[in-house]
Formats: C-alpha cells, sequence, structure tokens
C-alpha cells in the first residue's frame, strides 16, 4: 500500500492523511527477511518465499475469489493478484489497447501548457546513501553499516575493465539504466543516471555488443513478480549510453511485455534474438500491478531481428509456456545454434537459427507455471559445449542444478545437484534465479537464488549465492564476506543479476533486492569457523567445504544510486523536512531533515509509516499484512513493539499493504486507525508503552499475540465489517482500500473497500460500539464500482472529500472517471459525486494512483503510471505537475500546504520534492 501524507505547518492545525490499499506487494514482501532472523516461528521462510512474488493475476482462482472478504478464502491470496484485480476490477483482464490509451493520454496532458502560477521544477530529495545500521543487520553484525539501494535486474560490463577505468552498466527493476566509469575505485563509483528519456524506467536487460560498441536496454522486468512493471521496447546505445535510438519496430513486438535476453550474433550485429516475457502495468498509491497478459498484445515467446532491429519476427512461442521466454543463449561455436528456457517447459535447442526447435532439457516440476530454468553455455578446451542449468519452481521438488558437456550435440544431462546448489533458490526460483560461468573459464560456475536462512551461521552463511570451480561438483558461499560474523557485511538475500570481471573471475558484481555489491576478488578460507556452529558430523563437513572459499572483501556500490522503490513518504508535522518512508524490500526509512543521507529505522517491506500529529517521537510503521508496529522513542530501530496483535489473530482479511493512518487532530494524537475488513482502533498509540516494550519486542515476538497490542473493531455490534451483507449486497467483499481523517473535526472519518464501497462516519472518536457509519456510494449513480485509490478529505469541509480511482472506464463503461469531487450532505441524507476528468476528457482513461490538494491554492495533484499531473483550481485542464522527473511511476503524494512542498514516491526512483506556486 502506498501512504499519503498532508501536513498544514506554520501554526496551522497539521493534517495527517495517508492513503490505502486493498492489495499491492511484491512487494514484495519477501523481505520480512529480517523478522524471521529474529522469530523463526512467525516468519518460516516456506510461508513468506511461498509464492509471494508471483504474476499478477496468475491464479484463476483468486479471480473468482474477488468479493470474499473472509480470511479463509484470501490465505492463498498474494499481493501480487491482489494488485492485478484491483487495477482490473470489476473486470478480469485489461485489454492492451487500455494500456496504450493510458500512456497516450498521459502524453496528452503532458505536453499542455501550464499556465500561470505554476510549479517548477521536481527535485531528487533522495536518498543517495540510504544506511542500513548495524542493529538491522540480518546476520547480527554489531559494527556493520551497508548503504543499500532498489532491486537490480540486469548488469553489464566492458571487457576492458580495468583497476583505474572500468566500466559497469546497471539497470533498476523500476529505477532506470545508470553507469560508472570507476566500478573498481576504492572510493567507491561514481554513477550517472542514463535512461531519462526512456518511456519507462523499468529494464529487464542490458546487453553490450562489445564488438560493435553496442549497448541495448530491453525494457520491462522479467522476474515474474507483482511489481516487474511492462516495458515499451528496446533501446539503443553506440555511445556508452550518453544517448540513445528507441527501435521503433521493438514497440509492436515488446510493448506490455518484458525483455529477459537480448541476444547479438558475434558474426552479424543485424541477427538479434529476444526473449519475451508476461509482466504487469503499472503500481499505483494502494495497489500494484495491472495486466499480465492483454488479450490483444502481441505474443510473449521469441523473436528474431535480421535488420538490426529495423523488424522483429515471431520465431517460437516458447513450446506453449504462459509466462514466456526466460532466458537466451548462442552456442559459443556456432550462431545458428540458439538455446531458449521458458517457464515450466525447461530448456529447448534449435539447431538452424530458431526455425525449429527441440526440447533438451525438461522442467523440474512442468504442472507448475512458476518452474524457471536458468543456464549457461561455455566452450571446453576440446571445443564441446558446456550448459549448466539450473532449475526450481514455488514449491517441491527442491531446485536442483545439471550439466551436459554435449549441448550441441546429444546434450545428456548429469544430476550434479550437492549440499552447496540443492535448493538454492529456495522455492522461489521464478523471482531469485541465474547462471553464469565466466568467458573462458568453464569449470567457474556461479548460482544466485535467496538465502537459506535456517542454514545462516550454521552449515552456511546462507548460500544466496554460491561459486563452483569444479564443474559444479562443490560449492562455496560468497554470502558473506571474511570477518566473525560481527563486523562482516553479506548480500541482499534476493539475487538477480551477475558480471564477473574479465580479467580475474573471482571478482563478481552481484545485483539484488538490496542494490549492487562487489568482491574485491580475493578468496579466503574460513572452515574453521565451522568448529564452533554445534554442527554434526555431516553438517560439520560440508559447513567446512562452503566455508574453504569465501570473499575476502564485499563492498556496497550504491552511494549515489538513488533506486529505492517507495511505497509511501509521510512529514513530520512539526518539520515538514523530516521523511518517514516505507519502501518494497528495504524496509522503513527516516532522513533526519537530510535530503540524501537516510536511515532505514526498521527492516523488513515498508507499508504505511506515520508519526503522531502531537509528539513526531511516537511513530508507527507497516510491514504487510496487519503486522504494525509502534515506537514510543524517536524511531530508535531497537524499540519498534508488535501493536496489532488482537489484528493479526482475528479471522479478519486485510490488504498485503492494508490502510493505517495516525488521526490528524491535536486532540486525538495517540490515535490510529487500521484497516482490514473493519476499521480498527487503537487511542494510545497501541497500548501502554511499558507493557509493549517489556513484552512485545519486534525482534523476538509473535506478531499474533493478541495481548500485544490494544486494537479494537469500532462498529455496531455484527455491522463492523464494511465488506460485509450488513450494508448491502452488492460491491460486497475483499477488504478496506482507504482510511482518511480530517483535523477539522474529531468525528469525521471516511473509508472505501477495494470493490468500490465508500462511508463516512460523524462519530469515530464514540466508544467503540457507539460508532456508526453511512454507505455513501449507494447515494449515487455516477460513482464508479472500481478500486479505490485514495481518498482526500477537504480540510475545510468534513464533509466533502477528493476520490481517485484506478482501473479504466470500459470496466464500468456507464460510470467513467477517475478524480471525483464527493460531498455528503448529513442533514438531506444524500451524497454527490461530480467528475473532474469526464472519463475521455481531460485526464483521459488514465488510471490514478493518488491525489491530493493544495489547500493554499485549491489545486489538485494527481499521481499515475507515467508521473504527476496538476489541475489548477478553476480549471479544467490537467498539465504536468512540475518537471525534470524521469518518467516512473509515482506510487504516493505527501502535500505541505503551509510550506509549499509536494513530496512523490516512486516506484524506483527513490522520492522527489516540488515547490509550489
Amino acid at each position: 500500500m502506498k501512504t499519503r501524507r498532508t501536513a498544514i505547518l506554520s501554526g496551522v492545525l497539521a493534517l495527517l492523511l495517508i492513503t490505502a490499499t486493498a492489495g499491492v506487494f511484491v512487494y514484495h514482501q519477501r523481505e520480512e527477511y529480517a523478522r524471521y532472523h529474529f522469530d523463526k516461528t512467525r516468519h518460516d521462510p516456506d510461508a513468506i518465499f511461498g509464492g509471494e512474488e508471483e504474476e499478477a493475476g496468475e491464479q484463476s482462482n483468486l479471480k473468482a475469489t474477488i468479493g470474499n472478504g473472509n480470511e479463509g478464502d484470501r490465505s492463498a491470496q498474494t499481493a501480487e493478484e491482489e494488485e492485478y484485480l484491483n487495477r482490473a476490477y470489476p473486470a478480469t483482464e485489461i485489454p492492451f489497447s487500455a494500456t496504450l490509451n493510458a500512456q497516450a493520454a498521459f502524453k496528452s496532458v503532458n505536453s499542455r501548457k501550464a499556465g500561470k502560477n505554476a510549479p517548477g521544477a521536481w527535485t531528487l530529495y533522495g536518498p543517495s546513501s540510504a544506511t542500513v545500521p548495524a542493529a538491522l543487520s540480518f546476520y547480527g553484525g554489531v559494527n556493520q553499516k551497508y548503504i543499500t539501494a532498489g532491486r537490480i535486474t540486469a548488469l553489464a560490463i566492458a571487457p576492458s575493465c580495468t583497476t583505474s577505468n572500468c566500466r559497469v552498466w546497471a539497470a533498476a527493476a523500476g529505477g532506470g539504466v545508470w553507469r560508472t566509469d570507476n566500478a573498481l575505485s576504492g572510493s567507491g563509483p561514481s554513477w550517472k543516471f542514463i535512461s531519462g528519456g526512456f518511456g519507462t524506467n523499468a529494464i529487464g536487460t542490458l546487453t553490450y555488443d562489445a564488438a560493435h560498441n553496442t549497448l541495448y536496454a530491453g525494457t520491462g522486468e522479467p522476474n515474474a513478480s507483482g511489481d516487474s512493471e511492462a516495458g515499451v521496447g528496446i533501446y539503443k546505445s553506440t555511445n556508452g549510453g550518453d544517448s540513445w535510438t528507441f527501435l521503433s519496430a521493438s514497440q509492436a513486438a515488446f510493448y506490455g511485455r518484458a525483455i529477459s535476453s537480448i541476444v547479438v550474433d558475434p558474426s552479424n550485429a543485424g541477427v538479434i534474438y529476444v526473449g519475451s516475457v508476461r509482466s504487469v502495468r503499472g503500481i499505483s498509491s494502494v495497489s500494484g500491478g495491472a495486466v499480465s497478459n492483454p488479450p490483444v498484445a502481441a505474443p510473449f515467446g521469441l523473436y528474431k531481428s535480421t535488420d538490426g532491429g529495423a523488424s522483429f519476427s515471431f520465431i517460437w512461442n516458447g513450446a506453449g509456456s504462459i509466462r514466456g521466454v526466460n532466458h537466451v543463449e548462442l552456442d559459443p561455436s556456432s550462431s545458428s545454434i540458439v538455446y531458449a528456457a521458458a517457464f515450466q517447459v525447461g530448456v529447448w535447442r534449435s539447431l538452424d537459427a530458431g526455425a525449429t526447435w527441440a526440447q533438451i532439457k525438461t522442467p523440474l516440476n512442468g504442472t507448475q507455471n512458476t518452474d524457471r530454468a536458468e543456464f549457461a553455455v561455455t566452450k571446453l578446451p576440446g571445443g564441446q559445449t558446456r550448459m549448466y542449468v539450473g532449475i526450481g519452481n514455488a514449491g517441491a521438488p527442491a531446485a536442483r542444478l545439471y550439466r551436459t558437456d554435449d549441448a550441441s550435440g546429444a546434450a545428456t544431462f548429469a544430476d550434479i545437484t550437492s549440499p552447496g546448489s540443492l535448493n538454492y533458490c529456495t522455492g522461489q526460483c521464478w523471482y531469485d534465479n541465474y547462471v553464469v560461468t565466466p568467458a573462458g573459464k568453464p569449470d567457474i560456475v556461479y548460482l544466485g537464488g535467496s538465502h537459506q536462512y535456517g542454514e545462516i551461521y550454521g552449515r552456511s552463511n546462507g548460500r544466496g549465492l554460491v561459486m563452483s570451480t569444479d564443474a559444479g561438483a562443490t560449492f562455496t558461499d560468497m554470502t558473506v564476506e571474511y570477518g566473525d560474523g560481527v563486523s562482516s557485511i553479506n548480500l541482499h538475500p534476493d539475487h538477480h543479476a551477475l558480471a564477473v570481471s574479465p580479467s580475474n573471475p573471482y571478482l563478481f558484481f552481484s545485483g539484488t533486492d538490496g542494490g549492487l555489491v562487489r568482491s574485491n576478488g580475493k578468496l579466503v578460507d574460513v572452515s574453521a569457523q565451522c568448529d564452533t556452529r554445534g554442527l554434526g558430523a555431516t553438517s560439520l563437513a560440508v559447513c567446512k567445504q562452503l566455508l574453504s572459499r569465501v570473499p575476502e572483501k564485499l563492498i556496497s556500490l550504491n552511494k549515489g544510486f538513488s533506486t529505492l522503490q517507495f511505497q509511501s513518504v509521510l512529514a513530520d508535522p512539526l518539520d515538514y523536512r523530516n521523511l518517514i518512508a516505507g519502501t518494497q524490500d528495504n524496509g522503513t526509512w527516516v532522513n533526519s531533515g537530510s535530503s540524501q543521507n537516510w536511515s532505514q529505522t526498521i527492516y523488513g517491506d515498508g507499508g504505511q509509516a506515520g508519526f503522531s500529529t502531537g509528539n513526531p517521537a511516537l511513530t508507527f510503521n507497516t510491514f504487510t499484512g496487519q503486522a504494525t508496529d509502534v515506537n514510543f522513542q524517536n524511531g530508535d530501530p531497537t524499540k519498534w513493539v508488535i501493536a496489532t496483535g488482537p489484528i493479526v489473530s482475528s479471522p479478519e482479511g486485510a490488504a498485503f499493504y492494508p490502510p493505517v493512518i495516525s488521526d490528524p487532530h491535536p486532540a486525538n494524537a495517540k490515535t490510529i486507525f487500521q484497516g482490514s475488513q473493519s476499521v480498527w482502533r487503537t487511542q494510545d498509540w497501541g497500548g501502554d508503552q511499558a507493557y509493549l516494550e517489556a513484552n512485545c519486542p519486534e525482534f523476538s515476538t509473535s506478531a499474533a499475540d493478541p495481548s500485544c497490542g490494544d486494537f479494537v473493531r469500532i462498529g455496531a455490534a455484527g455491522s463492523t465489517d464494511l465488506t460485509g451483507g450488513s450494508y448491502g449486497s452488492d460491491r460486497a467483499g475483499n477488504v478496506l482500500a482507504a482510511i482518511e481523517r480530517t483535523p477539522a473535526d474529531t468525528g469525521t472519518l471516511w473509508a472505501a473497500t477495494a470493490t468500490g464501497r465508500v462511508f463516512i462516519s460523524k462519530n469515530a472518536d464514540a466508544p467503540a460500539a457507539s460508532v456508526t457509519f453511512t454507505r455513501l456510494d449507494s447515494l449515487a449513480t455516477n460513482d464508479p464500482g472500481r478500486f479505490v485509490s485514495s481518498i482526500f478529505v477537504d480540510p475545510a469541509n468534513p464533509n466533502h472529500a477528493w476520490i481517485s480511482y484506478s482501473g479504466y472506464n470500459f470496466t464500468t463503461p456507464a460510470q467513467p472517471g477517475h478524480v471525483f469531487s464527493v460531498t455528503y450532505d448529513p442533514s438531506a441524507g444524500t451524497a454527490t459525486w461530480a467528475s473532474l476528468d469526464g472519463g475521455t476528457g481531460p485526464l483521459g482513461d488514465l488510471p490514478t494512483t493518488d491525489l491530493v490538494q493544495d489547500s493554499v491554492t485549491g489545486d489538485l495533484y494527481a499521481a499515475t503510471d507515467f508521473g504527476v499531473l496538476r489541475l489548477a483550481n478553476g480549471s479544467s485542464t490537467w498539465t504536468a505537475a512540475g518537471s525534470g522527473m524521469p518518467q516512473v511511476e509515482v506510487a504516493g503524494l505527501t502535500i505541505v500546504p503551509g510550506s509549499r512542498v509536494l513530496y512523490a514516491a516512486t516506484h524506483g526512483r527513490s522520492a522527489w520534492k516540488l515547490t509550489l506556486p
């Protein structure tokens, strides 16, 4: 879920408004990894990683359960699946044309003149240095500090890399393409963002054709996650990324898809093979993906160009894979031999440049569409082609490693799985999986996956990245640098890309959900550490093998690499420069007034976070689901306590990122509202501070402990569930998507569900059982029955709010529109919806992801998949809200009218700031 915060300072009441969701994530959200470190019962890896990253809309049974709110119906639902349905609702698929129309609408709006008193330019508000403190080290290193960044999806390295001049390109999931020319600098590399003119900054692959000095960037992320954003095609640069040319023919083939591989024939630069997979479109302030299978889009699979990208032909459908082709390589001895892997169908080979295909390696579990094979080919001294294949899926059997030394011939594979490679991607190989063998070093192979949490400082150091020097027979653990486990830094648990120095096969660059790290190219034996780990004979032998060769040094390269994927950004009510923000995969952050240097305040995934209106020392954060912590001590990373035990232990379902807000009225400075199926409330910041700190510390407490927190449902008995039958049979089910309050009074609260129900309460501060709700959407006929992405309550009139909707007009043709002014008349019992975009009018059919209003000027600001728009007070024409921000998904907005500041939480380019007119 995304958050939006409004604060009115300079002696005026502070207004805190946070948007909510009925489902978002990826978030990912396997990144509660650190919580598992402290509580294995609560965060079992199989439970955490059992498909949370699965692509949106993939399971048909979920499509059948939308509208069901009970926990049993929602237990198998992933964040990504929520996101897909939220954007498509009430349909189950989104036509490809709708996405094209949405982008066209944004371009049209963006080209209009902004008029008088328009905002100026956006500036990056950081972080450019995002530091994880030692106290939050997943590996418990008391001296460790790590600078992190957002998810890396692709890497490329120049073959001329030397100590003094090493060019590396890095691509981020939503953060574009970056370049450094001093990747081996002892003081850290200098990064330059080089994809500012792209139609999207979601990148799936980078290929550097050194023979022709050409760099290719394939857009769209191919990792099958709910925020693996769709791309627009292929960009090409012949000057290292200083300038780019868009291959216009690639739009027809790859728009709305993600590009997994671009392979150039070394003997003919005109021949290019491109693999594509399904992906999703966009991420809103409270919801993530949009569509993973547009019914009229070009098919996903394998394409070929014979004219350097001037045209593309579809040559293979991936043997019917329902996800697409995830990896492509050419045989090192013959460019007419092509190898390709596709989800669920293993590895295939063409001996005639793609004309015909035959399977050479079966999948591990072909019944699962999450089964993903990754491979690497290399030339042996005798001329044969060796292929390593790593395969895994979302469950059993555990991932395994195979090898053949005659890939271009008989291609007989041997299962060479060992304790070092078994289950290397821990049941989420569809997301974390790569196999890399350095050029000219056929006996060296790297496997990247996800960490083995149960082995950390036991039989291994986590085995997130392992390396073999004996052709895959045995492996050693590259996950943690040399040290005693006290000061050593480690790689992030989720691995996506690896580049190896052309001159040193042990010097690698590792791209993960935590950015980019390199080794220093030296290996050391630390197997003696195994003797103190209390292991049995078998595990001790495994440990000694795995730790016999580990990196001497790992170095974070993330300073200046501003690619965090923000879910929310909120301002301190007493100082607008101080922010608290949640990120996908990288926890919750505070900046303490610094625009570029931020510090992690708590690990895990960061959904909603915020401050107490009257006392910023009181903070809260949200991980995923109903797990919310509070902090009474200025966000001290060691002082977070569980506060939502009563909600977690209840039978209610909730969004992956549920709506959570603190009350903006100073009289209710310790009140927090949370939305599951009911609205839940605490009026003392979660409970007694002394009790919570003594009995419910985050590091050791179950989130389901009902004694941790005093949240209660508000509403009359039998009528607290706003998604249930007490409020009618239409638009029933699912969960709450938004909760909003206003400082104008102490009673009004607005709420909405994921299916489009909208409610108002005029006595939300009354005793819990006395609170009443009035349903407003049933009082109008033009309100869309679509996902409510945000509510912004008018600070001058608590009975008036602006409401934004996700989705597309084709799903509700009789109720078009995405931005509405909604007024409730409690005396007459009526509610009116006035569209501010006209559906096909000034805004176009453009899903809105968040909405805020400037109380000083009356202007509205709307976040979209492509940027931020502005509707000047008194105008009917939307224009771009400022210049300078790269085209990126904007997840949430926070406005501080009294200080004339608007913040944007982007999903891949960190936080941005706009000075208001």
